[in-house]
């Protein structure tokens, strides 16, 4: 197996990390690119800097991202925000605007492969914000790049994530628990996914395809809950609440630099976060998906 130069983008989040550790098992080197590498110091005992190095760079400059991207077989995208902001940090530049800027220079350096992670309802009609600017930088990255594969993933769980462990939080420190809508989730394993794209790195036929990444089953908001409470051994009530009154939390959080619900998140809820009927998923990689029923005691 010929070891691959791969640049991670946005390196040092939690699915990042999981990718990271399983190509350091294959050999790669690995470039990881951060906006500030001093918060990624936790990567640096996974391996020799000869292997694994963390470097400065902004997607939105795109000199500072330039020479990493030169010397790669891989470039990866992981940037995303799930916030909305008017400064550098908003839904444009992080997910349409910046990626076109690794997709312009992948190709001008005829890197062998590149793949970004979009997500789950990436729509340029939708009515969300967040999906809107995912869709549109898919739309910009295939005209640029066509040959990129991109990842569409569900809700991502794994020991470290910000769902199962941030709703198991706020299950105990409730009485009752609010039930803003029923829409339907597809959590997908992250190591499942870091074993995808060790796969898609080594193999070129699935160059130009768009993957859809979900768990072996579909679950309802509140079956979510019940699972965390089950798993917790506590018992709360849980309470359906209408939207409007998830809008107006949204509104009483305006102020907050990090509110808890945005108006555009509210808008998420009223859709369901599941793959589609497409043949790319984890299965076409021969992967069997892991369930959260038998993952999640082990670290909520």
């Amino acid at each position: 197996m010929k070891k691959k130069t791969i640049t991670l983008i946005g390196g040092s989040g939690f699915l990042a990390k999981y990718c990271i550790s399983e190509l350091l098992k294959e050999g790669h080197n690995l470039k990881i690119v951060c906006r500030n590498p001093h918060l990624a110091g936790h990567l640096r005992m996974m391996a020799p800097i000869e292997q694994l190095d963390i470097v400065k760079g902004n997607i939105m400059l795109k000199h500072t991202i330039e020479p990493y991207i030169k010397n790669s077989d891989v470039v990866i995208n992981f940037v995303g925000v799930l916030n909305d902001s008017s400064g550098g940090q908003s839904f444009e530049n992080c997910h349409s605007i910046g990626p076109k800027n690794i997709a312009d220079l992948s190709a001008k350096y005829k890197v062998e492969k590149f793949i970004h992670f979009s997500s789950i309802g990436a729509d340029i009609e939708s009515d969300s914000k967040y999906q809107q600017s995912k869709g549109l930088g898919e739309q910009n990255i295939q005209k640029s790049y066509p040959n990129t594969i991109i990842i569409r993933p569900s809700i991502v769980f794994g020991p470290g994530d910000g769902f199962f462990s941030v709703q198991a939080k706020l299950l105990k420190s409730l009485p009752v628990v609010p039930l803003f809508a029923n829409n339907k989730y597809q959590c997908v394993y992250v190591k499942d996914i870091a074993t995808a794209i060790s796969r898609l790195i080594l193999d070129d036929k699935y160059n130009g395809k768009i993957f859809e990444f979900g768990g072996p089953e579909k679950m309802s908001l509140k079956e979510i809950y019940q699972l965390i409470l089950d798993t917790l051994k506590i018992k709360r009530l849980i309470v359906p609440v209408p939207l409007s009154f998830a809008n107006f939390i949204a509104f009483m959080m305006l102020p907050l630099p990090s509110p808890l619900i945005t108006f555009d998140q509210v808008k998420l809820l009223r859709k369901d976060n599941v793959i589609s009927k497409t043949e790319f998923n984890l299965e076409k990689l021969g992967i069997e998906p892991s369930s959260p029923r038998s993952i999640i005691s082990t670290y909520i």
